[in-house]
């Protein structure tokens, strides 16, 4: 895990995620400003290199990375120097500690919980694994127990009762490799689980019942357990929403990315019009339609197989009065939702991001990477910026001028009182 070095207080606070996906590249970019998150950039790319979380060719990945981070970088205009991998919570592992700071000053500071963290990380796991996210459950202060940071209250010593979250340890090396051979340094490590529940303040909500996270993604589904503000466990299923694309592709041959779109959008079993034509391509010459009623056909057992696995398998948790909230890209789809109600017979509800520039519930545990090196930079008064920040900020002050010498504001201005007076007349 890389330390940042601190740097200016006035330093632009700017974070940029990476995730590595089996079909995709992501990278989230923004800027924290006035207590929350400004999105600058969220992009995807295509990649072929990773399968069952195994980097199937390591040289291809890399220049997918580097050409990623090249395009994202460009669009922004600044390079792209430091990022906050998000890694696949894969072989997941907690191992809880209890650490004991003793207060040398008599009142607590945010030094000496580092020190309880910095102590935890001491501890050995199993071979197979590395820890990749510490997680403070609660803590202990003259005998009473609270979630809150304890800072400048009066103890002898505080009690810390941490989670070590751990992840596969071939993966998570595989992974920072690629990164940091493409040229980007890789700022922290953040499992995708844990990102999402600390994002959507899950932990909080965990408190008073268990819930069940279902991240549905295109290849696999992740099915995580929040009991009483702490991640009990992530189980990985070996299915999303290929299998009903898959089936969608035998029987018509409609592009893949097409398909992607209809099955997230266009599925529905409760529809008043199922002759609508939803799709219409050309085949040997002849014009092919696909209506609402022949697409729900199509899907219907597929995704009634995926939702009755998923539910199986939480069935003990739900009958303990679990609640599932669905996120990912399947969040997407309506029905999935709906389907999985009437299966689990309890409350399931969607959840994205709702800040504006990353409203995709496919760039989740991006956005709450975000959220958890927040916490790392105000424990150790770290600064933030993941660009190159002279590029960034000649390119936000630089005032562009057109062929007549306009600027881009002015023209804009101009354009629209021209348009108003065609309006007049």
């Amino acid at each position: 895990m890389l330390k940042l070095a601190c740097m200016s207080n006035n330093i632009k606070q700017i974070y940029a995620a990476l995730e590595l996906c089996e079909s995709e590249i992501k990278i989230l970019v923004g800027e924290y400003y006035n207590t929350r998150f400004n999105i600058i950039r969220a992009d995807k790319y295509p990649t072929n290199t990773i399968s069952d979380f195994k980097v199937m060719n390591k040289d291809v990945l890399v220049n997918d990375i580097k050409n990623a981070v090249a395009k994202t970088s460009e669009k922004i205009g600044a390079k792209l120097e430091e990022v906050l991998l998000v890694l696949p919570a894969y072989n997941f592992k907690r191992f809880p500690l209890r650490s004991k700071v003793v207060i040398e000053e008599g009142v607590v500071s945010k030094n000496d919980i580092a020190r309880a963290i910095s102590n935890s990380l001491k501890t050995k796991v199993d071979n197979d694994v590395m820890v990749v996210n510490p997680m403070i459950v609660k803590y202990t202060v003259n005998g009473i127990s609270t979630r809150r940071l304890p800072e400048k209250e009066n103890c002898n010593e505080v009690i810390c009762d941490i989670d070590l979250l751990c992840a596969d340890i071939g993966v998570c090396y595989d992974y920072v490799s690629a990164v940091e051979n493409s040229g980007v340094k890789v700022l922290d490590i953040v499992l995708n689980t844990f990102a999402i529940a600390k994002e959507a303040s899950l932990f909080e909500e965990s408190l008073s019942r268990p819930i069940i996270v279902l991240d549905v993604g295109r290849s696999c589904t992740y099915l995580s357990l929040l009991s009483k503000g702490k991640l009990v466990s992530t189980e990985i299923v070996f299915d999303g929403l290929n299998s009903l694309i898959n089936r969608i592709y035998r029987t018509y041959s409609i592009p893949y990315n097409d398909i992607a779109k209809l099955v997230k959008y266009s599925v529905n079993f409760d529809s008043e019009y199922p002759e609508d034509i939803v799709y219409a391509w050309s085949a040997s010459g002849n014009t092919k339609t696909l209506n609402t009623r022949m697409l729900n056909e199509t899907i219907e057992k597929p995704l009634d197989a995926l939702c009755e696995k998923l539910v199986t398998m939480c069935k003990p948790i739900i009958e303990s009065g679990a609640s599932i909230i669905v996120t990912g890209e399947g969040q997407q789809m309506a029905m999935l939702q709906k389907v999985l109600q009437e299966k689990a017979q309890c409350e399931v509800k969607s959840y994205y991001p709702d800040t504006i520039g990353v409203r995709d519930p496919s760039f989740a545990a991006l956005y709450g990477a975000f959220f958890v090196y927040r916490d790392k930079v105000l424990m150790n008064d770290l600064d933030v910026c993941c660009i190159d920040l002279l590029e960034y900020d000649s390119l936000i002050d630089q005032k562009q001028l057109d062929s007549e010498g306009e600027t881009i504001t002015t023209k804009i201005k101009n354009l629209f009182k021209q348009y108003m007076e065609k309006g007049e007349n």
